[in-house]
């Protein structure tokens, strides 16, 4: 759940890049790509648990709202 939130975050915030025009969408596109060709090099694991990290924190935040 918590590595989905930040997805979606960092999704959200890519999509608002490229329409305010800082962010050309050929940009986006590779930059996602590299997120997913790092997602499967070694590092991968240890991104996946910095993102997850950074997603638990996101949804106790919103959870004691």
């Amino acid at each position: 759940m918590s590595v989905v939130a930040v997805a979606v975050i960092l999704g959200v915030l890519v999509v608002m890049a490229t329409r305010a025009g800082q962010v050309r969408a050929g940009a986006a596109v590779l930059c996602i790509l590299f997120g997913l060709v790092l997602g499967a090099t070694p590092a991968g694991p240890a991104v996946n648990e910095f993102l997850t990290s950074i997603g638990q924190g996101i949804w106790e935040t919103l959870q004691a709202w």
